[in-house]
C-alpha cells in the first residue's frame, strides 16, 4: 500500500516551469541564441535581465560579431551601458540592409499637387492632396478605383478608409462617403470636430451606427 502523502504527489506530477529553471540551465540555454535574440529574453523579466548581465553573454556575442568595433569590443565593461553599442550596431545592419538589400520601388503619379496624407490596408491606398480629391488605389497594379471629391474652400485636415466608407475631416466638418453611395455631411457643432480630433476614433464610432434627427423622428442607419 502506497503511504505517500497526496501533497507529495501532488508536487511531483506538477510540471516544470520557467522561474524554477536552475541558473546555469538558464545560461546553457542564452548561450544557443544570437545576440539580438538574447536582448528580447533580457527584457523579459528582471531576474532573466540579471542572469545575462551576470555571465556576461551579451558582452561575449558583441565581441564576435563581424561588424563590432573591434576597439570597443576590447574595452567593454558593464558600467558603459552596452545597449549603446548594441544599438549602432543594429541601425548598421539596418542601413546595410537597405543599401545592399533587393528593393524595388514603384512610382506614378497620382495628384495634380503634392500628396498631403497617405493611408493603406486591405491591399488599398488612399491618398489626398491639395486638389481636393481622395483617390483610392490597388496596391497591386497601381490603378485609380474610385475617388472622392470635397470641392469647397475648406481643406482636408484628415481622413480613413475600412471596406465600405472613407471618412474624413474637412475643415470642422465630418464627411462619409459610402463605397457605392452618396456623400454625408456632419457640421461642426460649437468646435466639436477640430483637427486634432483623431479619425481613427471617428471611424469607430461611426461604423456601428450614426444617429440622425429629423424633427422629432430618430432614425438608427447602419454606416456601412
Amino acid at each position: 500500500m502506497n503511504l505517500e502523502p497526496r501533497s507529495e504527489k501532488r508536487r511531483q506530477r506538477q510540471a516544470t516551469i520557467i522561474p524554477s529553471l536552475d541558473q546555469d540551465i538558464l545560461c546553457i540555454i542564452f548561450s544557443f541564441l544570437d545576440i539580438f535574440d538574447l536582448v528580447r529574453c533580457s527584457i523579459v523579466c528582471k531576474s532573466w535581465n540579471l542572469i545575462i548581465r551576470r555571465s556576461r553573454l551579451l558582452h561575449a556575442l558583441y565581441c564576435k560579431q563581424p561588424d563590432a568595433d573591434a576597439a570597443s569590443s576590447q574595452s567593454i565593461d558593464f558600467e558603459r551601458p552596452l545597449n549603446i553599442l548594441l544599438k549602432d550596431m543594429a541601425m548598421r545592419r539596418h542601413k546595410s540592409a537597405l543599401v545592399e538589400g533587393t528593393v524595388r520601388v514603384d512610382e506614378w503619379r497620382g495628384h495634380a499637387t503634392v500628396i498631403d496624407q497617405c493611408r493603406m490596408k486591405m491591399g488599398l491606398i488612399l491618398t489626398g492632396a491639395g486638389d481636393k480629391v481622395m483617390r483610392l488605389w490597388s496596391s497591386e497594379d497601381y490603378k485609380c478605383l474610385t475617388e472622392y471629391s470635397f470641392g469647397d474652400e475648406a481643406p482636408l485636415v484628415d481622413f480613413d478608409f475600412d471596406e465600405s466608407k472613407v471618412v474624413g475631416l474637412v475643415g470642422t466638418r465630418i464627411c462619409i462617403w459610402r463605397r457605392r453611395g452618396d456623400r454625408s455631411i456632419f457640421p461642426a457643432r460649437e468646435g466639436t470636430f477640430t483637427k486634432g480630433l483623431c479619425m481613427r476614433q471617428l471611424m469607430a464610432s461611426y461604423i456601428a451606427s450614426t444617429f440622425l434627427f429629423p424633427g422629432q423622428a430618430i432614425f438608427c442607419l447602419n454606416a456601412r
